[in-house]
Order: structure tokens, then sequence, then C-alpha cells
């Protein structure tokens, strides 16, 4: 019989080796459910699925819009997905493109930071580029992770015709 001893980096007795690698297990782990759902919330924004995406949130979980082009703040699933419900007759066309990943978890709670682009249409006819950084706490209760508060900084929103060095485009109502 072969027997273990020490650990990867040498220090410390089997026990030890392998609580650490289950804890590193654990954020990896973590960090993949996290991105799931975050990939779960891009695709169901463009395929509006806006009461399932209210689903990604914690009952008590927040939506909001920060920074000069801020569009609102919800609470609670019945608000979010009232928003995301709407959310077609304003936003007839949405992408969305993520990159810049950094998920840091801390036991049952993480926040993880993306950078996203982002072609829309407005109505049926207003076609516009938007992007910035969204920025998402999460918890893991029961052993499920889910959202408990999304902030979307939006840095430039232009018309798709002209550059978004030409000034930002206000959208209606």
């Amino acid at each position: 019989m072969t027997q273990v001893t020490g650990s990867p980096a040498g220090t410390g007795d089997l026990a030890e080796t392998l609580a650490s690698a289950l804890a590193r297990l654990d954020v990896l782990e973590s960090q993949d459910a996290i991105r799931r759902l975050k990939a779960d919330y891009m695709q169901w924004c463009d395929d509006k699925r806006g009461r399932d995406l209210a689903d990604l949130w914690w009952p008590d979980g927040i939506w909001e819009g920060v920074g000069p082009l801020a569009e609102g703040r919800w609470q609670g699933h019945e608000a979010i997905a009232a928003m995301f419900e709407a959310s077609p007759k304003r936003l007839s066309f949405t992408v969305h493109y993520l990159t810049n990943e950094a998920i840091v978890v801390d036991g049952d709670r993480a926040v993880g930071r993306w950078k996203i682009l982002e072609p829309a249409t407005f109505g049926s006819d207003v076609a516009f580029w938007q992007g910035g950084r969204y920025e998402n706490d999460f918890e893991r209760r029961d052993g499920v992770w889910k959202m408990t508060h999304l902030r979307l900084w939006l840095d430039f929103r232009s018309p798709y015709e002209t550059s978004w060095a030409a000034g930002p485009l206000t959208l209606p109502g």
C-alpha cells in the first residue's frame, strides 16, 4: 500500500492538502456556476425570456442601472420580471457580448465583473451600440448560486450610423 504524505507545496499533512484541494475545487465550481448563470442571463435577455430572467435572482434581488446613462432600479422577482417583460416593446433586438470576466468567490458570496458590448434596436428602426460594464453580487443558498444585485454601468450609447465619439444617444421614454 502506498502512503501519500505532504502537500503539493511540500507543507502540511494529508488532511490539510485535502482541505486545500476541496476549497480550491469549490471556488472553481462556484466560478463555473456563476459563469453559466451569467451566460443564461445574457442569452435570455436576447431571447426576451422575462419571467425566466427574474428567477436568476434571489427573491430580494436588485437590477440597477448606474452612472450617467442609468435607466432605473428594480427590486424583487415581480419588479424584475415586469421590467424584462416590457423590454421587447422598447428594445426589439439585442445581442449581448461579454468580455474581461473576473469572478471572485468568498465562501457563499461572490462578485463578478464583465465588460459588455451590445448592438441593439430601439423600437423597429433605431439601431445603436452600447457598451459598459456589469458588476454583479451573487450568493449561494442551499448550494444554489443566484444574483443578489446586478449593476450595469453604460460607458456609451451611440447611433449605429455614427461614431460613439460624437456623443451619447438619448433613447425616448
